[in-house]
C-alpha cells in the first residue's frame, strides 16, 4: 500500500510539474508530459503510453478530423 500511495503521490505532482514547467518553456522547444517528471515509471511504463506515429497513422488520423471537421 506505501508503493501505492508513493506512486499515486508522484502522478499527482509529476502533473503539476509538467503543467508549470510548460507555462514558462519557450515556445520553440517541445512540451513536457509528466511522464518526464515521474521517477516511479519505469523506461516500459513511460513507452507504454506513447503512439508510435507511422505514415499509416497519420492518414487514419487526418481521415478523423476530416470526419470531425466537415
Amino acid at each position: 500500500m506505501i508503493d501505492g500511495r508513493e506512486r499515486y503521490v508522484w502522478s499527482v505532482m509529476s502533473a503539476l510539474m509538467a503543467l508549470i514547467a510548460n507555462c514558462h518553456r519557450d515556445s520553440k522547444s517541445r512540451s513536457l508530459a509528466p511522464d518526464d517528471f515521474n521517477p516511479t515509471l519505469t523506461r516500459q511504463e513511460r513507452r507504454k503510453n506513447a503512439i508510435l506515429i507511422t505514415d499509416d497513422n497519420v492518414e487514419l488520423m487526418r481521415d478523423e478530423f476530416k470526419k470531425i471537421f466537415q
